[in-house]
């Protein structure tokens, strides 16, 4: 009985937890560790000698410096000290390949939404001045260290959105692997930088890709690993989507679904999923291309997450799709969610974001043609218009031009031709099963050849 009432009584409890030494603490409570970070973030945004503080932090471990810089991030008045420390290439790298990829963006979304001016492009202008500027010995481990963070720092900002400034990147791994002296090593570090700087000039500088292409074409005649194989053949089937090619994108991607078996990575079964149901769209096989497409939706949902760039990209080509087919009711809610995972991940500035925004105007001029109200559209396309002006991007006067264009479109109002034509009503991406890559590749070839028999007939 008198244990039932101890058991009841929070005061009994603590009683017993106290004489058996056991420490009540909240389930969540800070660590003396997080305290420390904590203090030393508060004194530093109460301090008058700051840049002293901040040349302190030169010689903190990463671990440390990544989670001040994401404590800083609750700190408005720090967002200028949190850029200039993110804009110092050596402190931006030590945290960048030591550390979470979550917490680098938080930080990096933080320090350009308060500015309201993008960091990526200074940083990597920063970072290829200082590779250029203190060039490492050839032979050493930090040289090889370097390659490896540029590397990924080329690829993390592609997938950032800002592709120019990974090309800069990339072309700086370039030149540094060339210096590497093992023959072996040197021919596999310049394959993984090839793939990775022709998805980049496919994205920004169409023009020079095309070099790039044949340079990785070349590179892959004595490779026999399958897998990269397939990430080499998608970079170029990507190539030749975005130079409209598709027919040759549609060979390359036919090449790679006959490599894929189980052990392909998840993220390449993904990307030629895409780019099949691109071209199934520009062909108008429009019952193809949404059961490719669905796939892609289905396995980026399980494996990235809902809260990733990488879900992001497959619905914005889904949205892409349905507006192709004009499915645009269906279109423009895909595209919403596109456009709220981005800004969630990668903050507003991004060039993703007055992309997707344009994709959304259009849908939504589209659907507005019964009604002749088009305030939605072009609240949508001014936003993309003034967020490419304020970022400055490279090429921006290309993007502007596109974006201008569909701005005009929207002006004139109603089109008699768009307003004849009935909406589609395609199958919803979830309506479709998930199928294994061997019953999609089946199922592809088989309906792939009924609709050439339709065209030949």
């Amino acid at each position: 009985m008198l244990y039932s009432q101890m058991q009841s009584n929070p005061l009994h409890m603590h009683a017993r937890a106290r004489f058996s030494g056991i420490r009540i603490v909240p389930a969540k409570a800070p660590s003396l560790y997080q305290e420390c970070v904590k203090v030393f973030v508060a004194e530093l945004a109460r301090s008058e000698q700051q840049d002293q503080q901040v040349a302190e932090m030169n010689f903190l471990p990463a671990k440390l410096l990544a989670n001040i810089f994401e404590e800083m991030c609750e700190y408005p008045a720090l967002s200028g000290v949190l850029r200039k420390l993110l804009c110092d290439p050596v402190l931006f790298m030590r945290v960048f390949t030591n550390q979470s990829l979550y917490v680098v963006g938080k930080c990096l979304r933080h320090a350009s939404s308060s500015s309201g001016k993008p960091i990526v492009p200074e940083l990597t202008k920063n970072y290829c001045d200082m590779v250029r500027d203190e060039p490492l010995d050839s032979s050493s481990s930090a040289f090889m260290s370097r390659i490896q963070g540029a590397l990924k720092l080329g690829s993390f900002v592609y997938e950032a959105g800002w592709a120019a400034s990974s090309v800069k990147v990339l072309k700086v791994v370039q030149s540094m692997i060339s210096s590497v002296e093992d023959k072996q090593l040197r021919a596999k570090l310049e394959l993984d930088c090839i793939q990775r700087l022709l998805r980049a000039e496919a994205s920004s500088v169409i023009s020079k890709a095309g070099k790039t292409c044949d340079i990785l074409l070349s590179l892959t005649t004595t490779v026999e690993d399958t897998n990269v194989l397939i990430k080499s053949y998608l970079q170029v089937a990507y190539y030749q989507y975005r130079a409209r090619q598709y027919e040759q994108c549609h060979e390359w991607t036919l090449k790679t679904m006959n490599l894929i078996t189980s052990s392909t990575p998840i993220d390449d079964i993904i990307e030629v999923l895409q780019l099949e149901a691109l071209f199934c769209f520009n062909k108008q096989r429009y019952d193809l291309g949404n059961m490719l497409i669905s796939q892609a939706i289905q396995r980026a949902r399980s494996h990235y997450g809902t809260y990733h760039r990488g879900y992001a990209a497959v619905l914005q080509n889904y949205g892409l799709c349905l507006i192709k087919m004009n499915a645009t009711s269906a279109a423009i809610p895909a595209l919403m969610e596109a456009l709220d995972v981005t800004v969630r991940h990668l903050g507003s500035q991004t060039p993703h974001v007055p992309m997707i925004e344009s994709y959304i105007a259009y849908g939504l001029f589209r659907r507005s043609q019964s009604t002749g109200r088009f305030d939605m559209a072009l609240d949508h396309i001014d936003r993309a218009i003034a967020a490419t002006g304020q970022m400055m991007l490279s090429g921006a006067k290309q993007t502007l031009d596109y974006l201008n264009a569909v701005r005009d479109l929207i002006r004139k109002g109603c089109d008699s031709a768009r307003t004849a034509t009935k909406e589609c009503k395609p199958a919803k991406a979830d309506s479709y099963d998930q199928f294994t890559f061997s019953e999609i590749r089946e199922k592809y070839f088989e309906l792939n050849e009924s609709f050439e028999k339709e065209i030949t007939a």
